[in-house]
């Protein structure tokens, strides 16, 4: 099953696209405690998919935003 989420704002340096999963990575400096974001959120989500056997891909959709593509394997349970 995938699950895709996508926005349509500023996006991600193509080349930050693989940090972006790591543990309190900010992509923008002006993103602090104090604005919000920890940089927790997107750890968190894959490190989740990852313990389901699943995948966690980014990329920069056609608008210029960020998507995020959460595959997780569906098991047929008799």
């Amino acid at each position: 099953m995938d699950i895709i989420i996508s926005d349509d704002g500023p996006g991600v340096p193509e080349a930050q696209l693989d940090e972006i999963i790591k543990p309190f990575y900010r992509v923008s400096t002006s993103r602090d405690r104090d604005s919000g974001g920890t940089g927790l959120g997107l750890a968190i989500t894959h490190e989740a998919i990852l313990s389901h056997k699943g995948r966690l891909k980014t990329f920069i959709n056609h608008k210029g935003g960020l998507s995020i593509i959460l595959s997780l394997p569906i098991y047929n349970i008799t």
